[in-house]
């Protein structure tokens, strides 16, 4: 029988939240947003939920779920989210409700120490670059006092710490109960531990990766659960195509490689046969990774078909039957070993696997998706992603369990959820809830669009920009996160801009994304230059963000492999691309870039969107339409009256100043 779920007696203003939390205030919109979720866990169905910033929405979904009594997922696309989730929010209700509860947070396993990799690495530590060696007392200090063994516990290590991978250990390398130190695994502990949780706290990764080993292998990563909770939800599209597609890379092979020298090492079951087949298959490997990476010209991401049909194709086909070759002598050499036992059949496994995929890509064997080539630095990797995705979660995700919420600031276009439902396989008659927001973007933000700037595919287009955003970083004194559509335009504004100004300019890419944040919230003057991850996840309050500016309408490039598979499955069906999937796609990340700026009921700022295509062009409204009311402008002269206004320092602008 359904628990019937009393949201006033803790939402309302005489209720648990007012009593016990100094400083809180009912609100509206948490109030109705808790009541939906409240339905959907009492009746078993699911819900998609648009709360603005401001919302509460955290706690808005965990009190029903809590009280509910199902054991439930939550699901985020951020680590940022999910750790204010674990130590604040649980925390926090943990003390106010009425019922007791268990929550854990569970992580991919590589971000736990393996001890059978730590006490091995420890013997003989071999730094996969110089300057890792500076992190390894500190690290050998934290192995020795750690509960948990999650690698956030140690703050200051850097995010790209190369010699992490020797002390972590991937799915397909874990020896399982075979290992001497499965009974201190810190992987182990912490399923034990969400095995028995009320709520498990994952991130969108985890989740469908768990989902794909279910259906693919009949093996989970997840305890079995009754509700699932999907917070920022706009993104799952993305990260479910990622994880029912394949993927090879040249990491992936060289990591193999240097696993079985060093795994039989260790065993003693390192035999010379088997160091020259590795070496050969490295040979094999190097030269099938340089000619895709030449016939991709280093381009970041190509259709791997255009390839295979170019001029270099003949040569790719034979560089990889030449690997394949060498990958299975590689796999016979180590199954012939008499001394490698469970290591060597791993090991044996993850060759077979690896041929099997890279025979699926390379001939492009599935029909359903599409196939392309990405360059990363000095990585190069041959990827295949389902076109779309919503079959497959029809088939998988909504078997799961009945209870699912979707919930996020931007999953309405035009004013509903039709676009989101439809690309994520959701039935229509799934509930739905909008809420208004929270913030007053009337009195709080101003959103200058201008009208005499050069159109975005002008050739001089972040020259003709640089002058504008000069004059408004220099209204607000700094205090600019200055949002681009790719790292050319941002990479050339700053080097002209840069020289310009007299506050501090970060720029993305120049320190890890932590970092550069934390710059900005202390330099209450500075500008961040950002594109791509900066458009969503961006948290920063008060003074030390009042101007976000947005350099053009971010459109998914068209021909990105998989952007170009998307449109022509919807053209093939009749559709239009660029009504049904482009600007639906791009007003949901523009809602994002909107909405970095009022964080705070105290905030006040301004959101200048530089493209002359929203207000010139026939969809421009649609993108407008997206965005919550707030007073419009095309005069810069406005915007400098209404800052001062704001700031104290001038007179207000008057309702005719402004649209």
């Amino acid at each position: 029988m359904p628990r019937t779920i009393d949201i006033d007696a803790i939402f309302g203003p005489d209720g648990r939240l007012s009593k016990r939390m100094s400083g809180y205030e009912p609100r509206p919109q948490q109030t109705a947003m808790a009541e939906s979720v409240a339905g959907a866990f009492t009746k078993g169905e699911r819900v998609v939920v648009e709360a603005a910033t401001g919302t509460g929405k955290t706690v808005a979904y965990l009190v029903p779920a809590i009280l509910s009594g199902r054991r439930t997922i939550v699901s985020t696309a951020t680590k940022t989210l999910q750790d204010q989730i674990h130590t604040k929010d649980l925390p926090m209700l943990a003390e106010v409700l009425p019922k007791r509860f268990t929550a854990v947070l569970l992580k991919g396993r590589t971000n736990y120490l393996c001890w059978w990799q730590y006490e091995n690495f420890r013997t003989d530590p071999r730094f996969r670059r110089a300057e890792d060696r500076h992190w390894w007392p500190a690290i050998q200090k934290w192995a020795a006092a750690t509960e948990t063994g999650d690698r956030a516990e140690i703050r200051e290590l850097p995010d790209d710490w190369g010699s992490w991978a020797d002390l972590s250990i991937g799915g397909d390398g874990c020896l399982g109960r075979e290992c001497e130190f499965y009974d201190r695994c810190f992987v182990v502990r912490a399923r034990q531990q969400a095995a028995d949780a009320d709520v498990i706290v994952v991130n969108h990764h985890l989740y469908f990766a768990d989902l794909s080993l279910r259906t693919n292998q009949k093996a989970e990563l997840l305890p079995s659960y009754e509700a699932v909770v999907f917070d920022e939800a706009h993104n799952l599209e993305e990260v479910a195509a990622s994880w029912f597609g394949v993927a090879v890379s040249s990491w992936r092979i060289a990591d193999l490689l240097g696993d079985i020298l060093r795994f039989l090492e260790r065993e003693q079951a390192l035999t010379a046969a088997v160091t020259m087949t590795v070496a050969d298959t490295r040979d094999r490997a190097k030269a099938f990774w340089g000619t895709v990476k030449r016939a991709a010209k280093d381009e970041p991401r190509v259709e791997y078909g255009d390839l295979a049909d170019g001029p270099l194709g003949e040569e790719i086909e034979t560089a990889h039957r030449a690997l394949e070759i060498k990958l299975g002598l590689l796999g016979q050499a180590i199954e012939g070993l008499n001394d490698a036992g469970e290591i060597g059949t791993r090991l044996v496994e993850r060759v077979e696997a690896i041929q099997v995929e890279l025979n699926l890509l390379v001939h492009r064997e599935a029909p359903d998706l599409v196939y392309m080539v990405e360059v990363r630095g000095r990585g190069v990797f041959l990827q295949a992603f389902p076109i779309d995705v919503s079959p497959i979660l029809r088939d998988l995700l909504y078997a799961t369990c009945k209870t699912q919420v979707f919930t996020s600031a931007t999953l309405t276009t035009d004013g509903h959820f039709g676009f989101f439902k439809k690309r994520m396989g959701l039935p229509k008659e799934t509930a739905e809830l909008k809420l208004e927001p929270v913030f007053d973007y009337m009195k709080q933000a101003l959103l200058y669009v201008p009208d005499d700037l050069p159109p975005p595919s002008a050739q001089d287009f972040v020259e003709q920009l640089v002058p504008t955003l000069e004059r408004l970083v220099n209204i607000t004194d700094g205090r600019a996160l200055l949002l681009f559509t790719s790292y050319r335009n941002m990479n050339r504004a700053f080097e002209l801009l840069a020289p310009k100004l007299e506050v501090t300019t970060l720029r993305q890419g120049d320190r890890s994304r932590n970092a550069l944040l934390e710059d900005f919230r202390e330099d209450t003057s500075s500008v961040l230059f950002a594109t791509a991850s900066f458009w969503e996840g961006v948290d920063v309050q008060g003074e030390s963000l009042s101007l976000v500016c947005i350099d053009k309408l971010p459109f998914a490039s068209p021909w990105d492999p998989l952007v170009k598979a998307r449109l022509k499955h919807i053209e093939d069906a009749g559709g239009h691309p660029f009504v049904h999937y482009q600007v639906p796609t791009a007003a949901i990340t523009l809602k994002q870039g909107f909405g970095r700026l009022i964080r705070h009921r105290d905030d006040v700022g301004i959101i200048a969107i530089l493209d002359q295509r929203i207000v010139k062009k026939s969809y421009g409204k649609r993108f407008l339409n997206s965005l919550p009311r707030a007073r419009r402008t095309r005069d810069l002269d406005v915007v400098a009256r209404w800052w001062a206004a704001k700031t104290g320092t001038g007179d207000a602008t008057s309702p005719d100043d402004s649209e």
